[in-house]
């Protein structure tokens, strides 16, 4: 195993933690056992409820909703890193470390595989290929536990996800995510714009939740000078968790837009603060518009 990256200065945690001496492959930026001797790094630990809720709604509306198997597998991801990554930082231990680094990637691959078969029921070949894919890399992550390797095999697979989101917009929405003309804005139906705005929320969630993460650790022990420490890691899992919820929500949305041939089905909490799929009306199925 590759020796630990840690980021804090040294001599900063309070000893006699209960889960003893770190494992991980990686130390963040928050001193350990400050609050309790059961968690090690505290806000990093709590700050994956998002991740937690965004999993169990998306299982739920997936059964409820009768989606694809795949959706239901999406679901169980996202819960999956969401407790994984509350493990790793509460014990800072390697067994617990690769319970979120996993199916971080695994999440991202069935992520990849619904919206390469939007318009698809699916395919065998391609799922065996990732499949084959993902246990071949986790074998090697885990015995390896290769921190820097991870992080960039990690981000070329959100960058991927990016770019596989801004061409399902621009193919089913006709509009690209970044800013148009209020002319072309103006000519698509309100919920085709409803759609794209999930999208862009997306993209924004997901670049604050980067910035956070490379800021943190790259000035950690100016962080830790500061009256207060921001734990930014622990806003990096706030966003990540609102990143999720509208990427989820956003993939089945579109999925059963194509499924039913209608309108995007969402319902919007103040707008664009929150927002969820809903089933579609029956009369709407089979009526798809593109304009108001």
């Amino acid at each position: 195993m590759a020796p630990q990256v840690r980021f804090e200065p040294h001599g900063m945690d309070v000893p006699g933690g209960w889960w003893g001496e770190a494992t991980s492959g990686i130390d963040w930026c928050e001193r350990n056992y400050t609050h309790t001797i059961y968690i090690a790094e505290f806000f990093n630990t709590i700050s994956n409820i998002g991740l937690i809720l965004s999993g169990l709604t998306t299982i739920y509306q997936a059964i409820r909703m009768k989606f694809e198997v795949r959706f239901v597998a999406l679901g169980i991801g996202a819960l999956t890193v969401g407790v994984g990554s509350a493990a790793f930082h509460c014990t800072l231990q390697y067994w617990a470390q690769m319970w979120d680094e996993v199916p971080m990637v695994w999440t991202m691959l069935v992520w990849s595989y619904c919206h390469l078969m939007m318009d698809h029921p699916g395919s065998w070949l391609l799922a065996g290929a990732m499949l084959v894919y993902g246990i071949v890399w986790s074998f090697i992550h885990y015995d390896g536990g290769h921190v820097l390797e991870f992080q960039v095999h990690f981000g070329i697979l959100v960058v991927a996800g990016i770019v596989m989101i801004a061409r399902a917009v621009r193919k089913h929405c006709k509009l690209t995510v970044l800013p148009c003309t209020t002319q072309e804005v103006n000519g698509i139906h309100k919920k085709w714009r409803k759609l794209r705005l999930m999208a862009q929320l997306y993209v924004v969630y997901i670049s604050l939740a980067f910035a956070f993460w490379i800021i943190d650790q790259a000035v950690c022990p100016s962080l830790h000078a500061l009256p207060v420490n921001p734990q930014l890691h622990a806003w990096w899992h706030l966003l990540a968790g609102l990143n999720t919820h509208f990427g989820l929500q956003f993939t089945m949305a579109l999925r059963q837009s194509v499924v039913d041939d209608a309108l995007p089905a969402t319902e919007w909490w103040h707008e664009w603060v929150m927002v969820w799929v809903v089933k579609t009306p029956k009369e709407d199925v089979g009526k798809l518009k593109r304009r108001d």
